[in-house]
């Protein structure tokens, strides 16, 4: 980082230090700071594309695993300013992702531990004033809400809830669910089967120790349904 303080004048300062070791608390107003793009920041940051790993969200275990996540902002296609319902938020990993591509987003979550942990992602992201965590179970708690231009169910949904948020969706919005039970894949097969859209299924294995050896670790396969209203 490059902190230039009273450019231009005679009492002029140009301090250079690391983000990680900053600690200059004698900074005078106005002041621009500027971040060196040279090798000593590369490989620093976010990625710009979707699908950071776990461990960059506080998170109980609940979070859609990277690789999912990255196919689902994929199907969400977040545009800028566009509004997201994220319903079953966990770490809100997915709201994070779509407001970090320009977009805005209400976490919906009935856990307050799990509120705590989405807060803390908005906060470690930068994201106050384009994402909120409200606490609460759809379909009561989307009654207030501003209308999405995309909703994404991570779990825990019923028929009831995909017809309200149906009725609710205008014209262009999309929808986005993934299933990994045997009972909520047999729900979006259903409305797939009346509303059209996209229906796949994502098997993924991570290569893992097997003995002295590796073997493929497979996760619980994922059905995916993708709709534009």
């Amino acid at each position: 980082m490059i902190v230039f303080e009273r450019v231009g004048g005679p009492q002029e300062i140009i301090r250079t230090t690391l983000a990680e070791e900053f600690n200059l608390s004698d900074i005078t107003v106005p002041v621009a700071v500027a971040l060196d793009g040279s090798e000593l920041a590369r490989g620093k940051g976010l990625s710009a594309a979707p699908g950071l790993p776990e461990d960059a969200f506080s998170q109980d275990g609940q979070i859609t695993k990277a690789p999912v996540r990255a196919i689902t902002l994929a199907a969400l296609a977040p545009r800028t300013g566009e509004l997201l319902w994220d319903i079953g938020g966990g770490s809100g990993s997915v709201s994070v992702e779509f407001c970090l591509a320009g977009g805005r987003a209400i976490t919906l979550e009935k856990r307050p531990d799990r509120i705590a942990n989405i807060r803390k992602n908005i906060f470690d992201f930068g994201l106050e004033g384009r994402m909120d965590a409200v606490e609460g179970e759809a379909p009561g708690s989307l009654m207030d809400l501003p209308t999405p231009d995309a909703v994404f169910v991570g779990g825990g949904a019923d028929a009831a809830l995909f017809e309200a948020l149906w009725d609710r969706l205008e014209p262009g919005a999309r929808l986005v669910a993934n299933a990994v039970t045997l009972e909520s894949e047999m729900l979006l097969s259903e409305f797939h089967a009346c509303h059209g859209g996209n229906l796949i299924r994502i098997e993924l294995a991570q290569a893992a120790p097997l003995g002295q050896s590796r073997g493929w670790d497979p996760s619980r396969p994922i059905v995916q349904w993708s709709v534009t209203r």
